[in-house]
């Protein structure tokens, strides 16, 4: 019973029904009428109401209710009122007009199926009305289905219909020359409608051709200055065309006329105008919480991070623009023609990128390196005399000496004024006051000097005006971490004094390490030690076997006595430091360091440079190669036209399979049925039937219909892919979709079954042979159909997961690319233009401006 049903029977009760009809109905009807003309639908739905009190089979009362009721958005008493007056007699054009208002309300309610139902009905009768085609035409087009766009068509061609039916239908068709078709007779219909004119633009644009569309837009811009459509269509060719700032000026006319430009659109065409300028406009029209605003917030006010830049760099419309966005954040050119600054910049490059950072610290001290003086390195194995070594040439005994392997540090002797600084690997530092280093030493054991990454000793010496030396333990001798240090050494130092000792020189231990300091290009002068425990043609002979056996791995060999020459300066004895070897040592320091200092200075410099390009290169292999190789390029694309394409045949294959089996399920019921009614096939029996059968009947049918619809929903489920190529989320929404289809279809199949129940044991049960092929029969005309309720929407389904696994591609590959493309300009091409900055300067001597600022 519907609402004015109820009502009807309760205002019976109130006058005790015996009252007079009234014969005023159609006067009222005709006033009714009057009212939902002038669009005053309430007064409309008190008149009818009066009439429907006193007639309730009046049918045009009734329809009329319904069309207010409706106008008004109430939608189950206007449900109800249709429905009324389709009980009725009506002529078949009004009775056309309830179904087409029923199916109208049934499209708003987003009931699409008794929608096309009702329409269809409304539309067989009145073929050539507009509104009943159009409605019928959108409803089809919203439930996916192509021939709404021939309905729609159907529509406009009517006497009376809009021209711009034929746009709604353009946008319907999937066949862009058919769509073309279209919106051309629709613009020779209305050449001067903007909105047609602004659709075609579109049309043309998404068609690839700019150039054609350009005309339309602006057409339709002319023919309507304030229509927000037309403006809309010429910012989107502007914006096709890459002409941005004119797209820009499109889209504040568009806004000015009432139309809304999202941010996101603002912002597109600001990345692509490629101007900071544009931007900051940009961000007039946005807010704080749109995506992206914080991104170009940060632009502008320059304070923009790496995870930033790829977000902005995603929303950039072009490939030209977002290589803009990623140059903006890039460093700057290297500064050719100068070595410090080079090395200041290579410095800052490494601490820009996580691979990088650890190439950070080996650059800090090449940039310190650079200003000090030059750093000679005193290296060779354990006890062959190398702080005895330093301590004659300085002139006093400041290196310590008599150090045990697992205790000795690496210390660096510098000018100041005395005293010392202890520093850690773990980066702390200990300050060590004048006359307390050698007791600093002396106390360390084994593991506070394994603590240890060097110590600088400070001595207000002249000679370390000139030349910084590194002390080093033997590199037979030394903890891992002291070995990594020392040879650290091999390529830091500007060069290297190696101490052979006389008994046991040029060992292949020896040589392997200068092999290294040779590939290093590093100038070494060799010194022998110890010459004082031998005899001279003994002395010589050392020497001889060290030339020969090294080769050019050593440009010189000096025999010396370090003991000799540190007695002799302490005593001032010219005759000790002769006979030690002193002057010869320091003839050959000054030929081969001192004198070339600058020199030696630059070429180290340049080799750090050059060896930071190089472990920058490697170091970043490993992401070049990842970005080559992430997915979401034309293998991703084939793979997901592939599970199209299984999704596809496995809902063919289940169209067939599920029939089949609910035509089984009907079979097993019909032998149920039959053993149940097998006393009534007696001789003297009578078919007959309770409640309680038909419930047995209804459970037997519903659960063949739950055990068909398991499969389906199993063999669905098993064709969606799920090998990561497809974000989880959409696979979720697709899984979601196919359950939601399958409960859908058993709530509707069993509202179907029982009613078929029902209607065998009253309808069909008495006109039917009581054999199980009978029965089958009688009861496979009520199988639920599966095609509307089931497989329609599971097809709209797949093509709902296509298009978001598409779009999930296509930022995938986005995101790649600009990573691509962030690698590049952030990293390989500053790689290359360091190196070919380097590489220049070691083509020339000397640079006027390589010093320091």
């Amino acid at each position: 019973m519907g609402i004015f049903d109820r009502i009807a029977g309760r205002l019976d009760e109130l006058v005790g029904g015996d009252e007079p009809a009234v014969e005023d109905g159609p006067l009222e009807l005709a006033v009714a009428r009057g009212f939902a003309a002038r669009g005053d639908h309430e007064a409309a739905i008190a008149e009818l109401g009066r009439v429907v009190d006193r007639d309730a089979t009046s049918a045009e009362a009734w329809l009329g209710l319904g069309q207010s009721l409706a106008a008004l958005g109430r939608f189950e008493p206007a449900r109800d009122a249709f429905r009324r007056a389709l009980t009725l007699s009506l002529p078949a054009a009004r009775r056309a007009h309830a179904h087409g208002g029923l199916g109208q309300l049934y499209a708003r309610a987003g009931q699409l199926g008794k929608a096309i139902r009702e329409l269809r009905a409304a539309a067989e009768v009145l073929p050539d009305d507009g509104p009943t085609l159009a409605a019928l035409g959108r409803t089809l087009v919203a439930d996916g289905l192509a021939e709404g766009a021939d309905w729609l068509a159907r529509a406009a061609r009517v006497p009376g219909g809009a021209a711009e039916l034929l746009v709604q239908a353009a946008a319907a068709k999937a066949d862009p020359a058919a769509a073309e078709r279209l919106l051309r007779e629709a613009v020779t219909r209305a050449p001067d409608e903007a909105a047609i004119r602004a659709a075609m633009a579109e049309h043309l644009l998404a068609r690839g051709e700019p150039a054609a569309a350009l005309p339309e837009a602006l057409a339709a811009t002319a023919a309507r200055p304030h229509s927000p459509a037309a403006w809309r269509a010429l910012r989107a060719v502007h914006a096709a065309g890459k002409n941005y700032p004119a797209a820009i000026e499109a889209a504040t006319r568009e806004a000015a006329s009432g139309g809304v430009v999202p941010f996101s659109t603002w912002l597109a065409l600001a990345l692509g105008s490629e101007t900071p300028e544009a931007i900051q406009q940009a961000l007039g029209h946005g807010k704080p919480d749109d995506p992206g605003y914080a991104q170009a917030r940060a632009l502008v006010d320059g304070t923009l991070d790496a995870s930033g830049l790829a977000a902005l760099a995603l929303l950039a419309p072009t490939p030209e623009a977002r290589l803009w966005v990623v140059r903006r954040l890039a460093p700057p050119e290297p500064p050719a023609g100068n070595i410090y600054a080079l090395l200041s910049w290579a410095e800052a490059l490494a601490a820009r990128h996580p691979r990088l950072l650890p190439l950070a610290v080996p650059m800090a001290r090449a940039v310190e390196a650079f200003d000090r003086p030059l750093l000679v390195a005193v290296m060779g194995e354990f006890n062959a005399g190398k702080s005895s070594f330093v301590n004659a040439l300085a002139g006093e005994a400041i290196a310590p000496v008599g150090v045990t392997p697992t205790t000795a540090t690496i210390n660096v002797l510098r000018h100041g004024p005395g005293g010392g600084r202890a520093i850690f690997h773990d980066g702390t530092a200990r300050e060590l006051p004048a006359g307390t280093v050698n007791g600093f030493l002396s106390a360390l054991g084994d593991e506070q000097a394994a603590a240890v990454r060097q110590v600088e000793i400070f001595a207000p010496l002249e000679a370390l005006r000139r030349v910084e030396i590194v002390d080093t333990p033997g590199l037979n001798a030394l903890r891992p971490a002291h070995e990594r240090i020392a040879r650290d050494f091999l390529v830091e130092a500007d060069a290297i004094v190696w101490v052979f000792s006389a008994g046991q020189a040029a060992k292949a231990t020896e040589r392997d390490a200068l092999a290294l300091a040779h590939a290093a290009g590093k100038r070494v002068l060799g010194v022998i030690n110890k010459v004082d425990r031998a005899a001279p043609d003994e002395v010589q002979a050392v020497v001889a076997h060290v030339q020969t056996s090294l080769g050019d791995l050593v440009e010189r060999v000096v025999p010396f006595s370090a003991r000799t020459a540190l007695e002799g300066r302490q005593l001032g004895n010219e005759a000790l430091l002769e006979s030690s070897g002193m002057p010869a040592v320091e003839a050959a320091l000054e030929a081969a360091f001192f004198t070339r200092a600058r020199e030696l200075k630059r070429a180290t410099a340049l080799a750090a440079l050059a060896r930071f390009v190089d472990e920058a290169r490697a170091a970043s292999a490993v992401d070049a190669a990842g970005n080559e190789t992430t997915v979401g390029g034309d293998q991703a694309r084939a793979e997901l036209r592939t599970a199209e394409q299984t999704l596809h045949s496995a809902i063919a294959a289940e169209r067939v399979a599920l029939r089949a089996r609910l035509a089984e399920s009907v079979r097993v019921a019909a032998l149920e049925v039959r053993e149940l009614l097998r006393p009534g096939a007696w001789p003297f029996g009578e078919a007959t039937a309770d409640p309680r059968d038909e419930l047995f009947l209804s459970d037997l049918l519903d659960d063949g219909v739950a055990a068909a619809t398991r499969a389906t929903q199993a063999a669905l489920c098993a064709a969606i892919p799920r090998t990561g190529l497809v974000p989880e989320a959409v696979v979720a929404e697709l899984d979601a979709a196919v359950d939601a289809a399958v409960d859908r279809f058993r709530w509707y199949a069993r509202g179907v079954v029982e009613g078929a129940a029902a209607l065998f044991f009253k309808v069909e049960l008495p006109r039917i042979r009581l054999d199980a092929p009978a029965i089958q029969r009688a009861l496979a005309r009520f199988t639920p159909d599966p095609e509307e309720v089931l497989f329609h929407p599971l097809t709209n389904a797949v093509t709902a997961f296509v298009f978001r696994a598409g779009q999930e591609l296509t930022a995938r590959r986005s995101s790649v690319e600009i990573a691509g493309m962030i690698f590049e300009q952030h990293l390989t091409r500053p790689l290359e233009a360091l190196a070919a900055a380097t590489a220049a300067l070691g083509q020339v001597q000397v640079a006027p401006d390589e010093v320091a600022p």
